[in-house]
């Protein structure tokens, strides 16, 4: 939580430098207060705070602007500090009781003067309020202040007044177990929005524990969620038990839309295996049970599912997998649901690039855009991996690799697994495309490991056809086969379709560079002593 101004240091630890002697007592009571409203400051609000007379109050400031304290901004109503250290250092000279009583003096003088309040005062009368520790008030506040941060897609803004809320609400001597329920739940999402998923999923967690067993439709909501968290760490058999007992408690209220939803995660969790058929299976559940639902986000998020099943039933199919991301756009920018959007320009990049490249990069970049907006690291992060393929289709190495180390650092900071893995591939096809076949062997090494780690077969299946593909170029005919056959053992012609027609022809290579002898070189033993299984 932000420290007594709102900073992350506190008075204890940062004691600062003494401040200067020559100050009146009047003059260090004025710049008390306006180092607590903030840098810069207005001169009726300072005035009101401190119940002063506005003359003496104008003079006072006028000696501590010829002093070079304070600058009066174009107008006479604003001041600000000349220099923040020095508010800060007043600030935190300051004791903690007459820091709450000069919080709560701003708060009721910030809220006489803007009768109603209007939405723009929110925030700060949230921010004085919690620090002048009138809890009523600052949660009334925070908490309209967050929602509409969360409507202006500032997630982190929002965070930080529901953070608030929840300390109102423990300071409260009633009981608030639904308020504190629903309360986490929010931050909850709010922190899956920006890809902080274990934060999120200790909020959740919280949610759950103040939910209590009588609420039987919180109770599902919060399962499901954790179960989309475990999902996205690739957690699978926690994500599916956790989907499948939010169904259950849906089914049992009647709730088709929860219903649907589980039916949706389902699918995700079929994809993410690879299984293609039963992703299709579930998102049909879905549909029906979502029959006459005229819900934008919703729609239009399952519209995804259904364009990604499509996409991996094979080329004859495609036309329909780009109808429903089409689709999917067309809901999404009516709901404002900047993420699901950004997925969806994503995936009909992806749908699209493969026979026209720069296309499938002109959806990226408004995928990259929407993503932005929604201060989505993570499918930023992921537009930028995919469009490598592309790039390096158009002769565009040097973009290639750029767009690529950049996605690693986004995706570093939120701990992505499968959008690492897709770095490490996209690393080894780089190398490979410029003739570095030792890099290009450890990257498609590291892709395997970090497939297996987290049982992703289908990408398992694509990276080892990768390594098989490259050890021919360096004759290396054994390990190819045996990269090849692990390849085939995992089915990649049915879980990566588009390569079917290239794997076949991978299989007749191989066979012939076997027939024509041994190995023109030996594996490279400083990199397959390291993986053994390959």
């Amino acid at each position: 939580m932000p420290d007594r101004d709102g900073s992350t240091a506190s008075a204890e630890a940062r004691p600062g430098r003494a401040l200067p002697g020559d100050l009146s007592a009047e003059e260090h009571r004025i710049l008390a207060y306006a180092s607590a409203i903030g840098s810069e400051f207005d001169f009726q609000l300072l005035a009101a705070a401190m119940a002063a007379d506005e003359e003496e109050l104008a003079e006072q400031l006028e000696a501590l602007v010829h002093r070079g304290v304070l600058a009066e901004r174009v107008g006479g109503d604003r001041f600000v500090f000349r220099e923040e250290e020095f508010r800060a250092r007043v600030y935190r000279s300051l004791t903690e009781s007459r820091l709450r009583v000069l919080h709560r003096k701003i708060a009721e003088a910030l809220e006489s003067l803007r009768p109603g309040p209007p939405p723009e005062v929110y925030g700060d009368l949230g921010r004085h309020y919690f620090l002048g520790k009138v809890h009523a008030k600052s949660l009334e506040f925070n908490r309209r202040a967050g929602e509409l941060a969360r409507q202006a897609d500032e997630p982190e803004r929002a965070i930080h007044h529901f953070e608030r809320v929840l300390v109102d609400l423990a300071s409260s001597p009633e009981s608030h177990d639904r308020d504190v329920a629903e309360t986490a739940q929010t931050l909850g999402d709010l922190f899956y929005r920006i890809g902080d998923y274990t934060s999120a999923d200790r909020f959740y967690g919280q949610a759950l524990e103040r939910a209590g067993t009588s609420d039987t439709e919180l109770t599902a909501r919060l399962l499901l969620a954790r179960a989309e968290i475990a999902r996205e760490n690739l957690q699978a058999e926690a994500a599916a038990r956790g989907a499948l007992e939010a169904r259950k408690m849906f089914e049992g209220i009647g709730d088709a839309v929860g219903a649907a939803q589980t039916h949706r995660l389902m699918a995700r969790i079929a994809f993410q295996r690879g299984d293609f058929t039963g992703a299709l299976d579930e998102n049909m559940y879905a549909l029906e049970l979502l029959e006459g639902n005229r819900d934008d986000r919703l729609m239009g998020a399952l519209a995804i599912e259904m364009g990604n099943s499509f996409a991996q039933l094979g080329p004859q199919v495609k036309s329909i997998s780009i109808e429903w991301y089409e689709r999917a756009i067309r809901h999404l920018t009516a709901a404002a649901d900047w993420v699901e959007l950004s997925r969806a320009y994503h995936n009909l990049g992806v749908a699209v690039g493969e026979a026209h490249p720069q296309d499938g990069l002109d959806n990226l970049a408004k995928a990259r855009e929407a993503a932005e907006r929604g201060h989505d690291a993570r499918s930023a992060g992921w537009t930028l991996l995919t469009g490598v393929e592309m790039r390096l289709s158009l002769g565009q190495f040097d973009e290639a690799e750029r767009d690529n180390d950049q996605a690693a650092r986004l995706l570093g900071r939120v701990a992505d697994p499968l959008g690492l893995e897709q770095v490490e591939l996209n690393r080894g096809e780089i190398a490979e495309r410029r003739g570095q076949w030792d890099e290009s062997e450890r990257a498609y090494l590291e892709a395997v490991d970090r497939c297996r780690k987290f049982s992703l077969g289908a990408d398992e299946a694509e990276a080892l056809y990768r390594l098989a593909r490259l050890r021919t170029k360096t004759r290396n005919w054994a390990g190819a086969r045996d990269a090849f056959e692990r390849s085939d053992r995992l089915g990649l012609p049915e879980v990566r379709p588009n390569l079917a027609a290239a794997f076949q022809e991978l299989r007749r290579t191989i066979a012939q560079g076997l027939a024509s002898g041994a190995d023109a070189v030996a594996p490279p033993k400083s990199v397959d002593s390291e993986h053994p299984a390959l």
